[in-house]
C-alpha cells in the first residue's frame, strides 16, 4: 500500500475500533430478535474486527 494512504487508513481504524462499540449497545438493549438485527450487530462485529486488524500499528513505536 502506498505511504499516502497507509496512515490516514491506519488512523480511520484505530478510531473506527474504538467508537464502533458504542452502536453494539442499542442493537443489544433491543434484543436480537429479528434476523435484521443478528446481521446489523455481526456486520458491527466484522467491521469492529476489520477496523482492529487496519488500525492496530496506529502510533506503534518502530
Amino acid at each position: 500500500m502506498a505511504p499516502t494512504f497507509a496512515k490516514p487508513l491506519r488512523v480511520t481504524g484505530f478510531w473506527g475500533a474504538i467508537v464502533l462499540p458504542i452502536f453494539y449497545v442499542p442493537v443489544l438493549a433491543s434484543g436480537l430478535s429479528s434476523s435484521l438485527e443478528i446481521g446489523l450487530f455481526l456486520g458491527l462485529l466484522a467491521l469492529n474486527l476489520g477496523a482492529l486488524y487496519v488500525g492496530h500499528t496506529h502510533r506503534r513505536r518502530e
